[in-house]
């Protein structure tokens, strides 16, 4: 099957990483060998099938927008390790992939850089403490404010916008300065793939 982006066009995909061995295995067979050796070095089983998962169905979209079959896509990486088609495909689409628990986020797009994140909402005792660390005095101040029960839900929000907003900057959280606030030329959409899960794909026109 063959999927189109009209110019200007974003879509996001939902995956499930949980899948019967089978299709494991079909996702298996179009990863490269640098990404089979990469999933060989989890330690934990499942945390090996959700990589295979997830950059199976990545390979998967990928050659069905470009019309090429999975295994001949290749990657360039940027410094802090982010995924960009290599030169023979041009820069007809810009992606980025995020998951969490059982599920996974695909941002695909054309003519825009593109960041995303998926988080599984797990209550946490020190959420305050991560924003000091990490979020802007903007974002600190709108968690100060919320009522208990939705602070959970308020974090991960924060957290996800400024963890799309990296990726898609190129660099990661761990390329973005503590408490930086956002460029306004990029746009976010929240994105709730399943209970418990949150997700922000993040924007900006090339």
């Amino acid at each position: 099957m063959q999927f189109e982006l009209a110019t200007n066009e974003a879509r996001c995909w939902s995956i499930c990483l949980d899948v019967s061995d089978q299709v494991m295995a079909s996702h298996y067979a179009h990863l490269p060998s640098e990404e089979r050796e990469r999933s060989a070095r989890f330690r934990f089983e499942a945390d090996r099938r959700r990589f295979v998962v997830a950059h199976g169905v990545l390979r998967d979209l990928l050659g069905s927008y470009l019309g090429t079959s999975p295994r001949r896509i290749q990657f360039t990486y940027n410094a802090f390790g982010k995924p960009a088609l290599s030169p023979e495909f041009g820069d007809r689409v810009k992606f980025n992939l995020s998951h969490s628990g059982d599920l996974a986020l695909i941002a695909i797009a054309t003519n825009a850089h593109v960041g995303v994140d998926i988080e599984q909402i797990v209550p946490q005792s020190n959420y305050l403490d991560i924003a000091r660390t990490f979020f802007s005095m903007t974002e600190l101040e709108e968690l100060r404010h919320v009522p208990a029960q939705l602070l959970p839900e308020t974090f991960y929000r924060c957290w996800t916008r400024r963890e799309a907003y990296a990726k898609g900057c190129g660099a990661g959280l761990g390329g973005l300065r503590d408490g930086e606030d956002y460029c306004n030329s990029w746009s976010f959409h929240e994105i709730r793939p399943a209970p418990d899960y949150i997700g922000t794909v993040a924007l900006r026109p090339v």
